[in-house]
């Protein structure tokens, strides 16, 4: 796996409350730039390991579709996802820390395609693109967490 971006933030709300909140992916769009939608396509509860959802993103290449698959749910410690989007082939974490003010946040995106192609040509332009996008897109989690705290 590529590494593309890290971002932290801290937050002055409660772990669960920005757990409950992030796991929730059909609130990414309000905080996270570019996604015009995200929607359940099973019954599962959000936080559930397998969990379904499409997301609608705009990319370079036009407005796209991508199916995502929770992979890791670990309560109020870490959530991660998985989307089907080659060539980026998207693997998203997001960590969860307490702390006396509050928590932090760490987000972290990945691409699961190993090739040489990719690596050279792709994700370097994936790497780019992401990183500005993370940017504003912890400052605004962190502004919807504790405007609702």
């Amino acid at each position: 796996m590529q590494l593309l971006t890290e971002n932290r933030v801290s937050i002055a709300c409660s772990v669960s409350s920005a757990f409950a909140y992030v796991t929730n992916m059909e609130n990414f769009g309000e905080w996270f730039p570019k996604v015009r939608s995200i929607v359940s396509v099973d019954t599962q509860p959000h936080a559930t390991l397998g969990k379904r959802y499409v997301e609608t993103v705009s990319t370079p290449r036009g407005e796209q579709k991508i199916l995502l698959h929770v992979k890791t749910v670990e309560s109020d410690r870490l959530f991660v996802t998985e989307g089907d989007y080659p060539p980026l082939l998207p693997r998203m974490e997001i960590e969860f820390e307490p702390h006396s003010a509050g928590c932090t946040v760490t987000w972290r995106m990945f691409s699961r395609n190993g090739g040489v192609l990719a690596r050279f040509i792709w994700l370097r332009v994936a790497r780019r693109i992401l990183r500005e996008r993370a940017t504003v897109g912890v400052a605004q989690l962190k502004q919807q967490l504790e405007r609702n705290s």
